[in-house]
C-alpha cells in the first residue's frame, strides 16, 4: 500500500468502529491497536480530509452504499425514516467535524434511494437556527412524516427548547417552521426534571389514520396529535419502559406494534410490543448491543419493498460519541412476531444488493440453465454451476462454474467438467443440472462431489454420475461409473439430481427424476446409494397450473423445516414455474403447500418460464436467495427451452414459516 500524505486504518471495536492514524512512512507497533476482531480497512487522505471539512457542500450529492458505516464523507446520527411511493428518505442528524466534544449539530441532513443501494443526498432540508425559539441552536433527533393533507412533516428536537414542527412541500424539503414555539417541552414531560426530557420524536400514523407522537429522554411519553399534525389531541400519557434512556421508534408489523428505543448507558437497543398503540407495553429484551465507541445510539425501523430494514448509528468513522455514522442491517422476526437480534456487522445492507438492484438478472452472460449454487466453507466464495444452453437437442456436453464473492459480481471460472473428454468415460454427452456438495473431513480436508446426468454410451440413455474434486473450481474427475442408472418408477429419466447434507441427523441424501421424484440416503462414500433407504416422493396430484410434478426436485432445511422445491410443466413452456412442499423428514412424505406455487412468469415484464432451482443461505442471516433459469424473452417462439439464462431474486419466510411468492426482477 503506497505512503499517502494523511493515512488511517478502520477496524471494528467491539461492533462499533474506529480510526488509527498513522504516521507517513511508519508502521504500527506490535500492542499499538487495542484488542479488536474483523478486517483493517485503509482510508485515504481524502476521506479523512472530507470528514474534517464536513464532507460535501450543500449541493446534491450520489454515492453508492458499500457496507457499513453508511455514510463515509461525514458523520451522520439519529435516523429516521419515511417511505413514498417507491422511494425510501432516510434523515439524519450531522456531527460537526473536528471530533468535538459533546454534540454539535447544526442542521439536519435529507437522503433517498430507490434501491438500498445508490443514494442521493440534497440540500439541507431545515437548520437547527431556522427554529428562532431554539436558543439551544443544535439540531437533535427528527422524525418525518406525510401527513393527511400530502404535505410533509418534520418534527424536531433541540435539545432543552423543546420540539418543534416544520413542513414542506417535497419529502426533501425545504421545510419551514409552521408554530413558531415548540410543540412540546420539558413542562410537558410530568415527572422529570432534568432540561432535555423533551427529545426524539417519532411521529406514527396507525391503520386509522389517527396519527401519534412518542418522545422522551428517561421517560417516554406518547399523545395522539390532531390531523392536522400541528396540535396535540388529548393528554399526554407517560411510559413505564424498563431501562428506557431516550430514542423512540414505533412500527406495525404482523398485526403487533413495536416500541423500540435506547435502553441504559452506554446504550443498547431495547424493544417492547403491544397489541395496541396504547399498551400495555411488553418488555422483550435487547436487540443491538453497546455500539462500540459510541456511548449513544438511536433506531429506525422500516419495511421497504418488502423488506424490513434496521437503521441505527455507532461511532464508526472515529471520534467517539460525538462523531456518530448511521449503519442499516437486516432485520427479522422469528414466527411468534418478536425480532431476531441484530449484530452490527461491516456488510451491513449489501447482502441484499442482489434482491434490490432492479437491473442485475440475468447475472451470467449467455445462455445457461438449471443453475446450482454453493457457498464454500473454504474459499468464502460463491459458485454457480449450470447447463450448458444454446444447443439445439439440449447437446451441451460440459459445465462451467462461475464465482462471485457479493452474489452480484461474477467471475467465470471456465469448464469444470466435460462429458465428451477423457475425465468421463462412460459418457457422450448431454450434461444437463448438476448439483455439487462441499464435504470437511475430521482432518481438516475439503472434497467436492459434482453430481450431474449425462448420456451412457452402453445405455444409450440419462444416467446420473458424480465427480470429484479438492477445490470448489475443480477440476472434476469422474468416479468412473454411474451411480443411478435405473428409474423405481418403471418411467421417467434418471436426471435433475440434487445432493444435500441433513443437519439435524448430519447425513447426505440425493434426489432426482423426471416423471417422478425419488430420493435416498448417500453411503459414507458420496459415490454410492442406501438401496434399503430409496423413496418414491413424487407429490401426487396437480395440474399445469399449480404443482404437477415434473422434474427438478430441491432440498434444503430452514427452521425444523425441510422444504421441497419442484418445477412444473416443459423447460421449453412460458409457464414452467417453480411449486414447493414441506416435509419432517429428510426423505417425506412431501405435504404441498397451501399456496404452493411460489415462482412463475410475469407477462408484463416479459419474464417467462422461470423453473429448475437452487437455493442459497447467505451465511450468517436468515436472508435467502433463489437462483433459476428463465427463457430469453426473444427466444420465446425460438426455441425457447434451450434458450435460457440464470437470474438470481430474494427468497423470503412468513412468520408462520410458508414461503412468500417470489417477485422475478429484471
Amino acid at each position: 500500500m503506497s505512503l499517502l500524505k494523511k493515512s488511517a486504518l478502520l477496524y471494528p471495536l467491539g461492533i462499533g468502529m474506529a480510526v488509527y492514524v498513522a504516521t507517513p512512512g511508519t508502521c504500527a507497533k506490535e500492542n499499538e491497536f487495542p484488542l479488536h476482531n474483523g478486517t483493517m480497512l485503509a482510508v485515504s487522505g481524502s476521506i479523512l480530509d472530507s470528514l474534517n471539512s464536513g464532507g460535501t457542500d450543500n449541493a446534491i450529492h450520489s454515492f453508492r452504499y458499500e457496507g457499513n458505516p453508511m455514510i463515509r464523507y461525514k458523520h451522520t446520527a439519529d435516523p429516521a425514516t419515511m417511505v413514498v411511493g417507491d422511494t425510501l428518505w432516510l434523515f439524519t442528524g450531522c456531527d460537526e467535524p473536528g471530533n468535538k466534544e459533546g454534540y454539535h449539530m447544526p442542521n439536519w441532513c435529507v437522503f433517498s434511494t430507490t434501491d438500498m443501494i445508490d443514494w442521493t443526498e440534497y440540500p439541507i432540508p431545515v437548520y437547527a437556527d431556522d427554529f428562532k425559539w431554539n436558543e439551544a441552536h443544535v439540531s437533535f433527533a427528527g422524525h418525518p412524516v406525510k401527513g393527511p393533507d400530502g404535505k410533509y412533516y418534520f418534527y424536531s428536537s433541540t435539545n432543552w427548547c423543546g420540539i418543534g414542527v416544520a413542513q414542506a412541500d417535497r419529502p426533501e424539503g425545504p421545510y419551514k417552521d409552521i408554530l413558531g414555539k415548540p410543540l412540546l417541552t420539558s413542562k410537558d414531560c410530568v415527572g422529570t426534571t432534568h432540561s432535555w426530557a423533551c427529545i426524539d420524536p417519532v411521529v406514527f400514523i396507525d391503520d386509522d389514520g389517527q396519527p401519534y407522537i412518542f418522545w422522551g429522554n428517561k421517560r417516554c411519553y406518547y399523545a395522539r396529535l390532531n390531523k392536522n399534525m400541528k396540535e396535540i389531541d388529548g393528554e399526554i400519557h407517560p411510559l413505564d419502559l424498563k431501562d428506557f434512556t431516550e430514542a423512540p421508534y414505533v412500527h406495525k408489523a404482523n398485526g403487533k406494534y413495536y416500541l423500540t428505543y435506547a435502553a441504559q448507558w452506554p446504550e443498547k437497543i431495547a424493544y417492547a410490543m403491544a397489541d395496541s398503540i396504547s399498551g400495555p407495553w411488553e418488555y422483550m429484551g435487547v436487540i443491538s448491543e453497546v455500539a462500540g465507541n459510541s456511548n449513544t445510539t438511536h433506531p429506525a425501523i422500516v419495511n421497504f419493498k418488502g423488506r424490513d430494514w434496521f437503521f441505527s448509528h455507532i461511532g464508526g468513522l472515529g471520534g467517539g460519541s460525538g462523531s456518530r455514522s448511521v449503519i442499516i442491517e437486516p432485520l427479522y422476526y422469528n414466527s411468534d412476531g418478536t425480532i431476531r437480534p441484530i449484530p452490527a456487522s461491516a456488510a451491513g445492507a449489501s447482502v441484499e444488493y442482489s434482491a434490490l438492484d432492479n437491473n442485475h438478472n440475468p447475472i451470467i452472460p449467455e445462455f445457461h440453465a438449471d443453475p446450482e449454487i454453493l457457498y464454500s466453507e473454504k474459499t468464502g466464495r460463491y459458485y454457480i454451476y449450470s447447463t450448458t444452453d444454446g444447443t439445439p437437442g439440449w447437446g451441451g456436453h460440459y459445465f462451467k462454474v462461475f464465482s462471485s464473492d457479493n452474489l452480484t459480481d461474477w467471475t467465470d471460472g471456465g469448464i469444470v467438467l466435460d462429458l465428451k473428454g477423457p475425465q468421463v468415460a462412460w459418457s457422450s454427452g448431454n450434461a444437463w443440472a448438476p448439483s455439487i456438495i462441499e464435504r470437511k473431513y475430521s482432518d481438516g480436508t475439503y472434497r467436492y462431489f459434482l453430481y450431474y446426468s449425462g448420456h451412457s454410451k452402453d445405455l444409450n440413455r440419462k444416467v446420473i454420475g458424480v465427480a470429484i474434486a479438492d477445490d470448489p473450481a475443480g477440476p472434476f474427475y469422474d468416479y468412473g461409473a454411474p451411480i443411478i442408472v435405473d428409474s423405481p418408477v418403471g418411467h421417467g429419466q434418471q436426471i435433475d439430481v440434487d445432493v444435500f447434507q441433513d443437519p439435524v441427523s448430519g447425513k447426505y441424501f440425493i434426489y432426482w427424476g423426471n416423471g417422478y421424484m425419488a430420493g435416498a440416503e448417500l453411503e459414507d462414500n458420496m459415490t454410492s446409494v442406501k438401496e434399503n433407504t430409496l423413496t418414491v416422493m413424487t407429490p401426487s396430484g396437480g395440474t399445469l397450473s399449480d404443482y404437477a410434478y415434473r422434474e427438478a426436485p430441491y432440498v434444503f432445511y430452514r427452521d425444523g423445516l425441510y422444504y421441497f422445491l419442484w418445477s412444473v410443466d416443459d423447460t421449453g413452456s412460458s409457464n414452467y414455474h417453480i411449486a414447493y412442499g414441506t416435509a419432517n423428514s429428510p426423505l417425506g412424505p412431501v405435504d404441498v403447500a397451501e399456496n404452493c406455487v411460489i415462482l412463475i412468469q410475469n407477462l408484463q415484464q416479459e419474464i417467462y418460464g422461470t423453473g429448475h432451482c437452487s437455493v442459497i443461505n447467505i451465511p450468517g442471516t436468515d436472508e435467502w436467495r433463489i437462483i433459476y433459469h428463465r427463457i430469453n424473452r426473444h427466444f420465446l417462439t425460438d426455441n425457447p427451452g434451450i434458450h435460457r439464462q440464470v437470474c438470481i431474486d430474494r427468497l423470503s419466510f412468513n412468520p408462520d414459516g410458508t414461503i412468500k411468492k417470489v417477485q422475478p426482477t429484471r
